[in-house]
């Protein structure tokens, strides 16, 4: 009998305190985050397209831009300055355009971890919003 209410008194008080966490836990939702790319956000109003430019990082300053969807393919780039005036052209083309571009940059195994910062940084100053993609 004894071992009975003490099993008893046990799950009474697990269940007070599982009571006690649900009430004084926070369970609102504090904010709403809304992912880019569903149709159902976008308004009918709203004709701006987005363009997903890959940038691939190969050995020291040397760059290859291919615009994903449409497959047009920009020449090999020598050069840091070459690559900013580049991407600045084709940013005002594609806002000339009504179009948004984003770049998504891909280092090679060869490239330093410097390059894929100094485009990183060529990005920002132009407002190029950008993603690293990782290879496995």
């Amino acid at each position: 009998m004894k071992k009975n209410s003490f099993l008893i008194r046990f799950i009474d008080i697990g269940l007070i305190l599982l009571f006690g966490f649900v009430i004084i836990s926070d369970i609102t939702v504090r904010s709403q985050f809304v992912l880019p790319g569903h149709e159902d956000t976008l308004s009918e109003t709203d004709e701006t397209r987005n363009i997903l430019l890959f940038v691939e990082i190969n050995e020291p300053n040397e760059f290859k831009i291919t615009e994903i969807g449409t497959d047009v393919m920009y020449d090999e780039i020598d050069g840091l300055t070459r690559l900013e005036e580049l991407l600045l052209f084709i940013r005002q083309e594609k806002l000339a355009e009504n179009a948004e571009i984003t770049a998504v940059l891909h280092s090679r195994e060869e490239a330093t971890m410097q390059q894929l910062v100094d485009v990183i940084d060529i990005c920002d100053r132009i407002g190029i919003p950008r993603s690293i993609n990782i290879p496995s």
